[in-house]
């Protein structure tokens, strides 16, 4: 393993207890540029609150980080939310207290390295997600839309299921070959909730999210636009601009799902706020309900990323859709009506994204 660190090695039982039984660098941060070493693991022992020592270590791991893939386990000094924040800019893949103790530290990293070593075990060729998986989650989709609109339960069973294979489709696969099967549906709406959910699978694998924050992630993405199932249908499938009449109708999508999901036992607040919200922007300019700043809760923050980029990227008969880069710079003109943090950990996922055709 690399261990990339801006203090000295002796006395530190961790790099002792690390180094057991594996081969491994320790290197000082500022002789980190030397030459790149490939390594299935970089652990990263950095002051992160030190700006110098930050723009030292981006540069050391785009050198050393030749697989996108390889983990990186953060060894922080504090639990502040920004150092924590700072540490998955970076990419980290996962984050430890450097005070826990070295076992804890070294399991984690030997967890990490298997995880890469199996994903990349004989690996020619990468994963694809098949047409199998994006029809499962179509129909598990299809039914809580319709159990929706027929002012039914949700089966929280199918909402699961449609989570489930989202997530296990990306994690095999990555966002790439999702979008490019999703794109091989027809109903817009429909094609439009598989490619949010994807998008947030895709944010929460490059933001470590914990699985239980990961599940309802997906399960509010899933039905973030439940409420178009009782818009007309020749206005959500309109060719074209809507008229103002219509974008008014439209508009009370948000408010329609919430109505349609709450009271209904094992939906989630998280998923009703998402339902409802997804279109509130952080400066207040958003509807339904005009939120601002901490009135919106990250879930929402994060679906209304992926909702708008997906929104730009989707391809249409009457549109061509936006390569990834220029999607990603007119969510950054929104400004302060978007969570820069969030966007900027959003940066990976759309690097992933690749060229569109």
């Amino acid at each position: 393993m690399l261990i990339l660190t801006d203090r000295a090695k002796g006395g530190l039982a961790t790099y002792d207890y690390l180094t057991r039984g594996r081969r491994c660098h320790v290197v000082a941060l500022h002789q980190a540029l030397a030459q790149p070493l490939k390594h299935p693991i970089i652990v990263c022992d950095v002051d992160i609150d030190n700006m110098t020592s930050v723009r030292l270590l981006r540069a050391a791991l785009k050198l050393h980080r030749i697989d996108a893939d390889i983990p990186v386990l953060f060894l922080t000094r504090d639990s502040s939310h920004l150092t924590a924040t700072l540490a998955i800019s970076l990419d980290a893949t996962e984050l430890v207290s450097c005070n826990d103790r070295p076992a804890a530290i070294h399991a984690a990293a030997e967890r990490l390295i298997r995880a890469y070593q199996s994903r990349n075990k004989g690996a020619a060729r990468p994963a694809h997600v098949t047409e199998a998986h994006a029809s499962e989650a179509t129909s598990a989709l299809a039914s809580c839309f319709d159990a929706a609109k027929r002012g039914e339960p949700v089966s929280i069973a199918e909402l699961d299921r449609g989570a489930n294979v989202v997530l296990g489709a990306i994690k095999q696969a990555k966002i790439r070959s999702w979008l490019d099967v999703v794109w091989q549906f027809d109903d817009v709406t429909y094609q439009h909730c598989l490619l949010v959910a994807g998008l947030c699978a895709a944010f929460s694998l490059k933001s470590g999210l914990t699985a239980d924050h990961e599940h309802l992630l997906l399960q509010a993405a899933f039905l973030h636009d439940v409420g178009k199932a009782r818009i007309p249908p020749d206005i959500l499938n309109k060719p074209g601009a809507l008229t103002k009449p219509e974008m008014d109708v439209m508009r009370t999508h948000p408010a329609l799902g919430h109505a349609m999901l709450a009271g209904q036992r094992g939906i989630s607040p998280v998923i009703l706020d998402v339902a409802r919200h997804h279109h509130e922007y952080l400066d207040g300019s958003g509807y339904p309900d005009r939120l601002q700043g901490r009135q919106i809760s990250d879930y929402v923050r994060i679906v209304t990323i992926c909702d708008i980029y997906a929104a730009l990227i989707d391809r249409r008969p009457y549109k061509a859709p936006m390569p990834p880069p220029q999607a990603l710079a007119v969510l950054m003109d929104l400004g302060d009506r978007l969570d820069r943090n969030l966007l900027k950990r959003f940066e990976a996922v759309v690097a992933d994204c690749g060229r569109i055709l």
